[in-house]
């Protein structure tokens, strides 16, 4: 188990960024990543040796002038902690990490690395729901409906939900979510959880809804039609 206390103890608030585009990180949930390019190689083979943390950004637009790379990414993001790794034959890695929090960045600091640091700012999301058992059961309910209806493999009534937390349920949800990317950050950026529960409900609904309408259309088309 991670011991985030622990893990964040000498953390000085100064971190390298990890911006990519299509994909936003939560904290509280898990990812594997398979690091390829040169500037993040160079990173996680510096952080390895130090403290194992980064921040992961989502990247608006990501320029090469000429010169170097010039990054534009989202100042709402998460601190991470390489969990595992693994170094290939290629120089790749494969590593797996943790998110532990939210975060804001405030500034970009001057480095001679091909990575970015970042002047990190923790941010404490709102963790009170309001009828929070019933609003559980309504998130885990749509989520096992529209999950089983996609993948009859998938069994999410046989995971025990009871021993983790409204704030992790809700973050893995936005997490593998079929969202655009820029919902994701809308919903990393919202400061309150149970408003974050209750947009992702809303997501479902509309989900199970288009589900439900292709459904019937299909059993209205006829089977044995010969188009020309």
């Amino acid at each position: 188990m991670i011991n985030k206390k622990e893990i964040l103890s000498n953390f000085s608030g100064i971190a390298p960024v990890f911006a990519i585009p299509n994909f936003v990180m939560f904290p509280k949930t898990g990812y594997s990543f398979n690091i390829f390019e040169t500037r993040y190689k160079e990173l996680i083979n510096d952080i390895l040796s130090t403290d194992k943390l980064f921040c992961i950004s989502l990247l608006k637009s990501d320029l090469d002038d000429g010169h170097e790379y010039v990054f534009d990414y989202y100042n709402i993001a998460t601190l991470c902690h390489i969990v595992d790794y693994e170094k290939l034959k290629n120089g790749n890695y494969n590593i797996i990490v943790s998110g532990l929090e939210k975060v804001k960045i405030k500034k970009e600091l001057n480095s001679d690395k091909k990575y970015k640091f970042v002047d990190l700012e923790i941010l404490n999301d709102n963790n009170f729901v309001d009828r929070e058992q019933e609003k559980r059961k309504k998130m885990i309910n749509k989520f096992i409906s529209l999950f089983s209806s996609k993948d009859d493999s998938i069994n999410l009534n046989a995971i025990d939900t009871s021993m983790i937390s409204t704030e992790i349920l809700t973050n893995l949800g936005s997490l593998i979510l079929p969202l655009e990317s820029i919902d994701k950050q809308k919903l990393l950026e919202l400061d309150d959880i149970e408003l974050r529960l209750e947009v992702l409900c809303q997501f479902m609904d509309s989900e199970l809804k288009i589900e439900n309408d292709l459904s019937q259309f299909d059993q209205i088309i006829p089977t044995n039609i010969k188009w020309n």
